[in-house]
């Protein structure tokens, strides 16, 4: 995943405009007790716009969740959500 900002202050809205260069892949964030906190499907030509703000302080990862091939198991990228300053 090619996330600009990998730290955003809590209570402030995030857009993720998802797209692919490749396949299909399921686009998932989740908080950090694992559960999945939004998703969408990132397409090769399309991109997809979810607006989300996070309420709570913590680690959410983002992972793919539609097997797209043999990288699969890495693409994970982590997102800190911070008190705000």
């Amino acid at each position: 995943w090619d996330i600009d900002k990998k730290e955003v202050p809590v209570e402030t809205p995030v857009v993720f405009r998802v797209t692919s260069h490749d396949v299909n892949h399921g686009f998932g964030v989740t908080d950090p007790s694992r559960a999945i906190v939004f998703q969408t499907q990132a397409m090769p030509g399309y991109i997809n716009q979810v607006a989300h703000t996070f309420s709570a302080p913590g680690t959410y990862e983002v992972i793919c969740l539609e097997y797209c091939g043999l990288a699969h198991h890495d693409m994970r990228e982590k997102i800190e959500v911070v008190a705000k300053k």
